[in-house]
C-alpha cells in the first residue's frame, strides 16, 4: 500500500509540471523601424508566445520624459500590430522605448524617431530698398506630393516682436530638400515701414528658426559721383558736368550753382540712366570759386571749380591720372599714376578735395618723364565718402574720383610676412613630358583636387590628378558634338563640365566621364546666342554666367542653358570697357570681370553694383598689361595672370597689391603667355601658359628661410627720400624688416613709431637703395649698425 501510494504521487508530480513547460509566455515585439521618419505612425508587431486570452498593457516613453499607456485585446493567434498615430506637429522626436506586459511577462523595445532639420540662411544682413532677400530654406524633410505637402509659413516682425504693418504671412511650397524663396525688400519699405531692425520667422510643423535682418535707407547706399571737364576755366567758358549715380531712382534731380559773389541759380535736370552729362552756358561770368551742389533721391553731392581771367591759353596736352583702385580705407596709400606724352614743364602739383569740398593744400612734385608716380596717405581720420584728386601741369588740369570708406588700416595689417611670401614653384607639366599641350586655354580645378586643362589646339579637354598624371581627354576638331572649334573657358561644379566653344560660338556641357550632354547657343544678336564665348561662371545659386568678349556681354542661363538675363555693366562706375577677357566668382558670390583695355580688375556684387576695381595700364606693380584671368583663394587673395607683363600678381581683397613674380622666358617660374589661373583646395596655384604650352604649380608661401623685402617697405623709403612720407611711414617699414629678423633690434610697438628719431642724412642713403645703387643687403646692414650705436633710434 505503502509503495502504491508513492508512485501515485510521482505520476501526479509529472502531470503538473509537464503543462507549465509547453505554455511558458514569451513577447516578441518588433518596430517596424528603428528609425521612424518625422511624420511616421509608430508601428510595432506584436507576437505572444503562449497568448490564452486578455489584454496587453503599454506603456510608451516619449523623448520629453512624459508617458503614454493604454490596453490591446485585438490579438489573431497571438499576433497583433500595435500603432501610435502621431505626426511631426507632436514634437516627439529622439529615442522612445515601449514597455508591453501580459501575465506578468515584460518586453521592452527601444526605437527613434528622426528629428526634422531646419535651417534658414538670407543672402546677407543688410539691405536696402531695390534688393531681393534671397532666403535659402533647407529641411531634412519634405513631402514631395502637393496635396499632402505641409507648408513653410514665412511671417515677417520689428525687433519689438510685432508683425510688420501691411505685410501677410507667405506659405512657400517645399518640393525639394532645399528652396530658395526671393522676398522684394519693396514689400516692407513701401509699406511705411521706417529702416532698422526686422526678424523674419518661418515655421513647419511646430519647428520656427527666427533670423534678424537689417534694412538701411536707400538713400544711404545712393551715391553720386560729380566731375566737371575741367577745374579751372576762363570767364565765359561752359561748363561740361559729368554725373553718375549708382541707380536710377528718380526721374529728375535738382542742381544749384553759387558764384563768387554768393548768388544762387537753380535748375532740375532729368535723370534717365546712371550717367548724365549736362552742358552748362553763360555760368562763368566773374572770376573766383563756383559751388556746385547736386540733389537727387535725397542725396546732396557737392563741388566746385574756378574761373580766372586769365588769358594765356591753357595747353592742350595728352594729360592722364591713373589711379591704382576705386575704393582706399583709411591709412591706406593711393599710387597715382600721371602720364603725359608733352613734357612741357619739370614739375606738377596736386591737391585733394574731400566730400564736404574743402582742399588740401597744393604740393608741387618733380615731373623729369612722361610717367611718375604719385603717393598720397589717406590721413586715418579722413572724411569718408567721394573724393577728387586734381592735377596741374603747366595750365593743364585732370581730375580723378575715388572713394575712402572702411575701417582704419593699422600698421599691424603691414606687418605679416606671410601675405607678402612669393609662392615656390613645387612642378611643372605639359611641356618636354608625355603630355604635349598645343596653346592651352584655360584651366580649371574640381572638389578633389582633378585638374581640367583646356587644350584648345589639339580640341580637347585634359584631365590630370594633382600630380599631374593624365587621367582623361576627349574632344576632337570640329562642330558636332563633342567637338571644339578654339574652346577657350572652362567651368567644373559638382557633377559637370561646361566648356566656352568659342569658335563654334556656343556652350557645352559634359558628365565628368566627359560624356556629352547637351549644348546651347550659335552666333547672333538675339539673348541667348553669342559671338565669342571666352570665359564661363557659376554663382552659388546655380547660374551660369557667360562672358563674350565679341558683344563685351555676360548672359545668364540656368544649368540647362536656358537664358534668364543679362547683365549691363556698361551702366556702371568703371564699366566703360571695350575688351573683356574673364569672370570668376569668389565665395561670397561676388563677381571680378577681367578687362584688357582698361586693365583693370572690376568687381560686382550679386546686385551688380561696383564694389571695386583696382589695377591700371602699366608695368608697375599693382598695374596690368593684358590681364587676362584672375582667380581667388580660400584666405580671399587675389591673384592675376598679368599677361603681357609675364607675371601673377598677388593682392589682398581690398585690391591692396602684395606680391608678385615671374619674368619673360622659358625656364621654371617663368612666363611667356600666362593667360590661365586655378587654385586648389591647399591654396596651390596652378598657372597655364599658352606659349610655353606647359602648366606650373606653386605653392602659397615660398620658404621660410627666405624673406623678401615687400615693395610697400621701399616705397616707403623712397617716398620718405622726397620728403612725400613722414619718419612714421620710413619707420613702419624698419619695424617690419625687424619683425622678420632681416635687420636684428628691439621690436617697437606700432604706437611709438611716431617718436623714432631718424638723422636726415639716412634719406640720401635710403634713396639710392630704392633706386637700385645700393643693394638690400647693404642697406639693411646699415640701418642696423646705426640702431646698434644708437644713431638710429627705434
Amino acid at each position: 500500500m505503502k509503495i502504491i501510494l508513492c508512485a501515485s504521487l510521482l505520476f501526479l508530480t509529472l502531470i503538473f509540471l509537464i503543462p507549465q513547460e509547453a505554455h511558458a509566455i514569451t513577447i516578441d515585439a518588433v518596430p517596424e523601424s528603428t528609425d521612424f521618419g518625422p511624420n511616421d505612425n509608430i508601428s510595432v508587431d506584436l507576437n505572444i508566445h503562449g497568448y490564452g486570452m486578455g489584454s496587453v498593457s503599454w506603456i510608451a516613453h516619449r523623448p520629453d520624459g512624459s508617458n503614454i499607456s493604454g490596453f490591446l485585446d485585438q490579438f489573431k493567434g497571438g499576433k497583433a500590430t500595435h500603432q501610435i498615430l502621431r505626426n511631426a506637429f507632436d514634437n516627439y522626436f529622439g529615442n522612445w522605448s515601449i514597455d508591453y506586459i501580459y501575465s506578468g511577462i515584460k518586453q521592452t523595445v527601444s526605437f527613434k524617431v528622426e528629428p526634422i532639420k531646419f535651417i534658414a540662411i538670407p543672402d546677407k544682413e543688410l539691405y536696402y530698398e531695390p534688393d531681393i532677400m534671397k532666403i535659402n530654406i533647407t529641411t531634412s524633410y519634405y513631402i514631395p506630393v502637393a496635396a499632402k505637402a505641409q507648408v513653410f509659413h514665412l511671417n515677417f516682425y520689428n525687433s519689438d516682436g510685432t508683425f510688420v504693418k501691411n505685410l501677410k504671412q507667405i506659405d512657400i511650397m517645399p518640393f525639394q530638400y532645399s528652396t530658395v524663396y526671393n522676398f522684394p525688400i519693396s514689400e516692407i519699405v513701401d509699406n511705411d515701414n521706417p529702416p532698422g531692425e526686422y526678424k523674419f520667422r518661418i515655421q513647419y510643423y511646430n519647428i520656427s528658426v527666427e533670423v534678424p535682418f537689417l534694412i538701411d535707407d536707400v538713400r544711404n547706399l545712393m551715391t553720386i559721383f560729380l566731375q566737371t571737364d575741367k577745374q579751372i576755366y576762363d570767364t565765359g567758358d561752359g561748363v561740361n558736368l559729368h554725373l553718375l549715380f549708382t541707380r536710377v531712382k528718380e526721374s529728375s534731380g535738382a542742381m544749384k550753382i553759387t558764384n563768387p559773389l554768393g548768388n544762387t541759380t537753380s535748375r532740375t535736370f532729368p535723370v534717365t540712366s546712371v550717367n548724365t552729362n549736362l552742358h552748362l552756358e553763360n555760368i562763368t561770368t566773374k572770376p573766383g570759386t563756383y559751388n556746385l551742389e547736386i540733389q537727387y533721391a535725397g542725396i546732396t553731392q557737392k563741388g566746385s571749380f574756378q574761373v580766372t581771367t586769365r588769358s594765356t591759353l591753357k595747353p592742350n596736352i595728352d594729360l592722364e591720372i591713373f589711379l591704382d583702385k576705386l575704393k582706399y580705407r583709411p591709412g591706406e596709400i593711393i599710387s597715382a599714376k600721371i602720364h603725359s606724352a608733352n613734357l612741357i614743364t619739370n614739375s606738377i602739383g596736386f591737391w585733394f578735395v574731400d566730400p564736404n569740398g574743402k582742399q588740401s593744400l597744393k604740393t608741387t612734385v618733380s615731373m623729369k618723364s612722361g610717367d611718375i608716380i604719385i603717393p598720397h596717405k589717406i590721413d586715418k581720420n579722413d572724411v569718408q565718402g567721394t573724393w577728387n584728386m586734381y592735377i596741374d601741369y603747366s595750365g593743364a588740369t585732370r581730375t580723378a574720383t575715388f572713394f575712402v570708406q572702411g575701417v582704419p588700416i593699422e600698421n599691424i595689417d603691414t606687418v605679416s610676412s606671410i601675405k607678402f611670401s612669393k609662392p615656390k614653384l613645387i612642378t611643372t607639366f605639359g611641356s618636354g613630358s608625355n603630355v604635349n599641350f598645343k596653346n592651352p586655354r584655360a584651366i580649371a580645378i574640381d572638389s578633389i583636387d582633378n585638374i581640367y586643362v583646356v587644350d584648345s589646339g589639339n580640341s580637347e579637354i585634359k584631365i590630370f590628378d594633382s600630380t599631374g598624371k593624365l587621367l582623361l581627354s576627349w574632344g576632337s576638331f570640329g562642330s558636332g558634338n563633342g567637338q571644339f572649334q578654339n574652346p577657350s573657358g572652362i567651368l567644373v561644379d559638382q557633377k559637370y563640365v561646361y566648356i566656352s566653344d568659342t569658335g563654334n560660338a556656343r556652350i557645352e556641357k559634359f558628365d565628368k566621364n566627359g560624356n556629352f550632354v547637351l549644348t546651347w547657343g550659335t552666333y547672333g544678336e538675339v539673348p541667348g546666342m553669342f559671338h565669342t564665348p571666352t570665359s564661363i561662371a557659376e554663382d552659388r545659386n546655380g547660374n551660369i554666367f557667360v562672358l563674350d568678349s565679341g558683344t563685351n556681354k555676360i548672359q545668364i542661363f540656368d544649368l540647362n542653358g536656358k537664358y534668364k538675363d543679362e547683365l549691363h555693366l556698361a551702366l556702371t562706375y568703371g564699366g566703360n570697357f571695350t575688351a573683356a577677357n574673364s569672370i570668376v566668382f569668389d565665395s561670397q558670390n561676388n563677381f571680378y570681370v577681367v578687362t584688357s583695355d582698361t586693365n583693370r580688375i572690376l568687381k560686382y556684387n550679386n546686385n551688380v553694383d561696383i564694389i571695386n576695381y583696382f589695377g591700371s595700364t602699366g608695368t608697375e606693380e599693382g598695374r596690368f598689361n593684358n590681364p587676362n584671368s584672375v582667380a581667388i583663394d580660400s584666405n580671399g587673395y587675389t591673384y592675376v595672370a598679368d599677361t603681357n607683363n609675364y607675371r601673377i600678381q598677388k593682392f589682398d581683397s581690398d585690391g591692396t597689391f602684395l606680391v608678385s613674380w615671374g619674368s619673360f622666358g622659358t625656364s621654371l617660374g617663368q612666363f611667356a603667355n600666362p593667360v590661365g589661373l586655378a587654385i586648389d583646395s591647399k591654396n596651390n596655384v596652378y598657372v597655364i601658359d599658352k606659349a610655353n604650352n606647359d602648366v606650373q604649380k606653386f605653392s602659397p608661401f615660398g620658404n621660410a628661410n627666405e624673406i623678401t623685402i615687400p615693395t610697400w617697405v621701399k616705397n616707403n623709403a623712397k617716398w620718405w627720400s622726397q620728403d612725400l612720407f613722414s619718419n612714421t611711414d620710413f619707420a613702419t617699414g624698419i619695424n617690419y624688416l625687424i619683425r622678420q629678423g632681416i635687420i636684428q633690434a628691439p621690436i617697437t610697438s606700432n604706437e611709438s613709431n611716431s617718436n623714432v628719431k631718424i638723422p636726415g642724412w639716412i634719406k640720401t642713403n635710403a634713396g639710392w637703395w630704392t633706386n637700385g645703387l645700393i643693394s638690400d643687403k647693404e642697406f639693411t646692414a646699415e640701418i642696423q649698425y646705426l640702431i646698434s650705436v644708437g644713431i638710429v633710434k627705434t
